[in-house]
């Protein structure tokens, strides 16, 4: 057992899994209040996207003191030679619950329901 094996388990970690092989995990369920999940779909090549905003960290204080911006990059998966990124604002409320407001560039947001359909098909 390595240094950072030793500290992942101090600190309460989870084992990752071998990723060379595409194994692994993560300490963050499917259930953590944390996770704001972005759903969109690039214009260019019509590829679902999926990314996840971390409530506690990414949203920085908005201009006006009182909301929360995240701004993030999205990047296909280049299967379809396109790798442009689809970029996406979302501004919260104070308690960071409800997203008030939304700009994408390269895309569009879809819901995860859509996303699933996308994937399904693809």
């Amino acid at each position: 057992m390595g240094f950072l094996d030793n500290l992942r388990n101090a600190l309460g970690g989870q084992k990752t899994g071998n990723r060379a092989t595409g194994g692994g995990s993560s300490s963050f369920g499917s259930g953590d209040a944390n996770a704001y999940w972005i759903y969109a779909q690039c214009r260019r090549c019509g590829e679902p996207l999926r990314s996840r905003v971390n409530l506690a960290n990414d949203p920085s204080l908005d201009d006006d003191g009182l909301n929360w911006v995240v701004r993030k990059g999205i990047l296909g998966s280049g299967a379809n030679r396109c790798f442009q990124t689809v970029e996406v604002m979302l501004k919260f409320d104070s308690k960071k619950q409800n997203v008030i407001e939304s700009e994408v560039g390269g895309g569009k947001l879809i819901t995860a329901e859509e996303y699933e359909t996308l994937v399904r098909g693809a």
